[in-house]
């Protein structure tokens, strides 16, 4: 027989023995919970003392069973060699304990609030059914004896099923390996003030194809954690001089959550309040000295792998919200920022009316022929050069862009939030835009020259267009405005009179007398000095 098999068999007949005393002692500490809890049974002493008794009772069954089987090494031979003798001794001392369980379950229905008892009857008859079943497997390991498996299938040490389980079971694990494999070689940092377990533990882990820091204090931890190196993981030590596991967990945990860093908890200690507050600390895992290798690199293998998963998780958002703000960012270069809101709020229709607002078409002169003795390259980069210093006079000046065609630039002020001082405001634009394109240097022997035309008045503002959705205006000031520039001169900025009385006294502007247009007849305008 394998050890392999070996060592599940006595497994198997420990955890038959202890899945009883489970429910004792779970449902025990229960009824002790239920007993503080409720008011009315609160001051119940000797109920109490009760439960407390049947609850060590159970736990002091379970200490014998792991020395039962401990004393044998696990070895199963040995257990059939000499089972009758120890399982007479198991037997004697579980006597007690059971009867002491029997005694304290028939004292609280024969003697004991019998209120307490009627509320939680179910709880107590769990407690009793599993002591007697309990019972009756003791019963079973001191009944003859036992030489083989088979024998102990014949004395209901083990059932069939259990042996079968059992059987497949080690077949399943044939591919175990016998020593500490790593799937994420990684940075691990060992922690233990005694310098004989931090070597012991290095030379295993460097072994396995780990980079490996060792702090044999509390402080020399922090100041490594503190200092900057790249850690993906931390076997820390609980019981040290300076300061303790629980104080290194509490005073970084923002800090180790913060880099996914898992910490595996290494100690002598095993008392359930300890395994508790590690865990509640932040600790990852436990694991208990002496430190048994193979289950090491599997809580090791399953925090890293717990830790890539959530730096990929991390990632992934940080390029998600990447890419959502570059999404953001090219929205507001097509649209208002207040519209792009809108937009993103599902807003089916985005169309508005305007009272009042300025709008400025620019067009540079002889655009046609220059772009045909540039040639593409050069024109799209003279364009690029010119249009993106517009752009930036228009942040500046607090006007919204509405479109560029060709060599045309659109420009409006009072759109999408109204403004007071959008014709004041588009004058500016149209100054630093005439200024800018004068001191350009001279292109194809030849200096550029544009014509603008600003008009002032209602316009209807929307969103048109489902994939290449643009924002734009409609109406007659658009188109008024549109033949203030056709209409207009080279190096001239002409405004109509409507804008003209908005800029009276804040800009000099001067009459340029009626000119004729199509569609619209005669119009006054006005030339906006620069």
């Amino acid at each position: 027989m394998s050890k392999r098999l070996n060592d599940l068999l006595i497994g198997k007949i420990r955890h038959n023995l202890k899945t009883h005393l489970n429910i004792v002692c779970g449902f025990s500490e229960l009824l002790i919970e239920e007993l503080e809890d409720a008011p009315k049974f609160a001051d119940d002493e000797q109920a109490e003392a009760a439960l407390d008794k049947i609850n060590e009772s159970g736990i002091s069954i379970v200490q014998h069973i792991d020395q039962m089987f401990a004393a044998h090494n696990f070895s199963l031979e040995d257990v059939f060699s000499q089972l009758d003798v120890q399982a007479q001794a198991f037997k004697t001392c579980t006597d007690e304990f059971v009867s002491r369980i029997t005694n304290q379950v028939a004292w609280f229905q024969d003697q004991g609030p019998s209120e307490f008892f009627a509320d939680f009857e179910e709880d107590f008859r769990k407690i009793s059914s599993s002591t007697t079943a309990l019972q009756r497997n003791v019963e079973s390991l001191q009944s003859g004896s036992i030489t083989s498996i088979e024998t102990l299938v014949e004395h209901e040490v083990l059932s069939r099923d259990d042996v079968a389980l059992v059987r497949k079971f080690s077949e399943s694990l044939e591919g175990t390996p016998d020593a500490l494999e790593t799937k994420y070689p990684s940075s691990i940092l060992v922690v233990d003030d005694n310098p004989g377990n931090t070597e012991y533990l290095s030379r295993k882990l460097i072994a396995a194809k780990h980079d490996v820091s060792v702090a044999n204090s509390g402080k020399e931890a922090e100041a490594i954690l503190n200092g900057g190196k790249q850690l993906d993981l931390i076997l820390l030590d609980i019981l040290m001089p300076d300061l303790s596991g629980y104080e290194i967990l509490g005073r970084n945990k923002t800090l180790l959550q913060s880099k996914n860093i898992p910490v595996i908890v290494v100690s002598s200690l095993d008392e359930q309040e300890t395994v508790y507050r590690c865990l509640e600390s932040g600790a990852q895992d436990f694991i208990t000295k002496p430190v048994n290798f193979m289950i090491l690199a599997a809580r090791i293998n399953s925090a890293l792998e717990r830790k890539y998963l959530l730096d990929r998780e991390e990632q992934h958002l940080a390029r998600i919200e990447s890419e959502k703000q570059k999404n953001e960012e090219l929205l507001l270069n097509i649209l208002p920022r207040s519209i792009a809101t809108r937009m993103k709020a599902n807003e089916r229709l985005i169309a508005d009316s305007v009272s009042d607002c300025s709008i400025l078409f620019a067009d540079i002169v002889g655009f046609t022929p220059l772009s045909e003795r540039l040639g593409p390259v050069r024109i799209v980069e003279m364009l690029n050069r010119i249009f993106t210093r517009f752009d930036d006079f228009c942040e500046e000046i607090g006007v919204e862009k509405i479109k560029t065609i060709g060599d045309n630039y659109m420009v409006a002020g009072g759109v999408p939030k109204p403004d007071p001082r959008h014709a004041s405001k588009i004058a500016e634009m149209a100054i630093a835009m005439m200024r800018y394109i004068s001191d350009l240097p001279i292109i194809d022997q030849s200096p550029l020259n544009m014509r603008i035309g600003i008009h002032s008045g209602p316009a209807v503002a929307g969103v048109i267009g489902k994939k290449k959705f643009v924002y734009d205006l409609w109406g007659d000031a658009v188109n008024t405005a549109g033949r203030m520039e056709s209409h207009g001169q080279a190096g001239r900025i002409q405004v109509s009179a409507a804008t003209a009385r908005l800029l009276h006294g804040e800009f000099d502007v001067e009459s340029r007398g009626f000119i004729s247009v199509k569609g619209k007849g005669d119009l006054e305008t006005f030339t906006l000095r620069h």
